[in-house]
C-alpha cells in the first residue's frame, strides 16, 4: 500500500514539474504603422482577441518609420509591421531580426488632381514625391520601370506623408507614392492611380520580430497571430460601420472616405512573399544600400 501511495505521489510531482516547466507567454510590445495593414492588429486588441488567445499585447501606433525603427532598435518593441527593406537594413547593421509573416501593404503612384493617366505619362519630366531609400522609393521605381517611363522620373524627397499629400493636392507635384488609405484619399480628391506594387505581384510588407523574443517567447508570438487571425475572420464579415470610427481615432484614417473606401480581403498569417524578397534584394544591391546577398531562409522565421 505504501508503495502505491509513493508511486502516486511521484506521478503527481512529475506532472506538476512538467506543468511548471511550460512557460506562460510573456507580454508582447508590438508596433504598427498608420495604414491598412495595421487594421487586423488593432481590431484584435479592440475585440479582446489577444486576451482570448491567452497573451497580453501592447500596441503602439507610429506615424513615422524612423520612430518605429528607433523603438525596435532600443528594445522598446518586440516586433512590428515593417517592409523587406527594413529587414535587409537591420541585418546589414548587425541587428538580429527575422520576418515572421507578410501583412497587407499596397503602395500606389497617384497623379495630382489636374493630371490623368495619359497626361501624367506624357510629361517630359515627372516629379514624384516620396521618401528616399524606403519601400516607397522601391515601389516608385517598380511602377515606372513597368510603365517604361523610368527616364522621365524625377524624385522629390518629402519624408512626411501628410506634407506629400498636401503638395499633391496643391499640384506642386505631378504625382506621389502612397500607402492605403492615403492613396484612396488622393484619388477621391481628383488623382488617378497609374500603378502599384500589387498589380505587379510584389508584396514587400512584412511583420518582423527580434530574435530574443522569437527564442524566449515563441508562444507569445504564436498567440499574437491567433488573435490576428480571429480579427481577420471578423473583418472579412463585418460592416465598416462596426469599426471604422475606431480606425479614425487610432490610426487617423480620413473620415470623409468612409463610405467609398473598400477594405481588402484580409488574410491570416502567411509567410513573406519569397519572389518579392529577391526583387527587393536586387534593387537594394543595385543602389548600394546593402553590400551582401541574403537567402530567404536566413531572414525568415519558420
Amino acid at each position: 500500500m505504501k508503495r502505491i501511495i509513493l508511486l502516486v505521489l511521484i506521478l503527481i510531482l512529475g506532472l506538476t514539474a512538467v506543468g511548471c516547466s511550460e512557460k506562460e507567454p510573456e507580454k508582447i510590445n508590438f508596433g504598427v504603422m498608420s495604414d491598412v495593414g495595421a487594421v487586423p492588429f488593432l481590431i484584435a486588441d479592440k475585440m479582446g482577441y489577444y486576451e482570448d488567445a491567452g497573451v497580453e499585447v501592447e500596441i503602439t501606433v507610429f506615424r513615422s518609420a524612423v520612430d518605429r525603427d528607433t523603438a525596435l532598435q532600443t528594445g522598446n518593441l518586440d516586433g512590428a509591421m515593417a517592409d523587406m527593406l527594413t529587414i535587409f537594413f537591420y541585418r546589414e547593421s548587425g541587428l538580429d531580426f527575422k520576418m515572421t509573416s507578410d501583412t497587407y501593404g499596397n503602395y500606389r503612384v497617384v497623379t495630382s488632381p489636374i493630371l490623368d493617366d495619359e497626361s501624367f505619362k506624357n510629361l517630359e519630366e515627372i516629379q514624384v514625391g516620396l521618401s528616399s531609400n524606403t519601400v516607397i522609393d522601391f515601389s516608385t521605381d517598380i511602377v515606372f520601370d513597368n510603365l517604361g517611363i523610368k527616364d522621365k522620373l524625377k524624385k522629390v524627397a518629402i519624408p512626411q506623408m501628410p506634407v506629400r499629400l498636401e503638395m499633391l493636392y496643391a499640384n506642386a507635384l505631378n504625382g506621389s507614392t502612397l500607402p492605403e488609405p492615403l492613396a484612396f484619399s488622393a484619388v477621391k480628391n481628383g488623382g488617378t492611380v497609374v500603378g502599384d506594387t500589387e498589380s505587379f505581384d510584389l508584396y514587400p510588407a512584412i511583420v518582423l520580430f527580434n530574435n530574443e523574443t522569437l527564442e524566449n517567447n515563441p508562444t507569445g508570438v504564436e498567440k499574437l497571430y491567433e488573435g490576428y487571425n480571429m480579427a481577420v475572420e471578423y473583418l472579412n464579415k463585418a460592416e465598416k460601420d462596426e469599426f471604422y470610427h475606431y480606425l479614425v481615432e487610432e490610426l487617423g484614417f480620413p473620415e470623409e472616405i468612409k463610405e467609398d473606401f473598400v477594405f481588402p480581403e484580409f488574410k491570416g498569417k502567411n509567410p513573406p512573399h519569397e519572389e518579392t524578397f529577391y526583387v527587393v534584394s536586387e534593387w537594394m544591391l543595385e543602389k548600394e544600400l546593402i553590400s551582401n546577398k541574403y537567402d530567404y531562409s536566413e531572414l525568415n522565421y519558420e
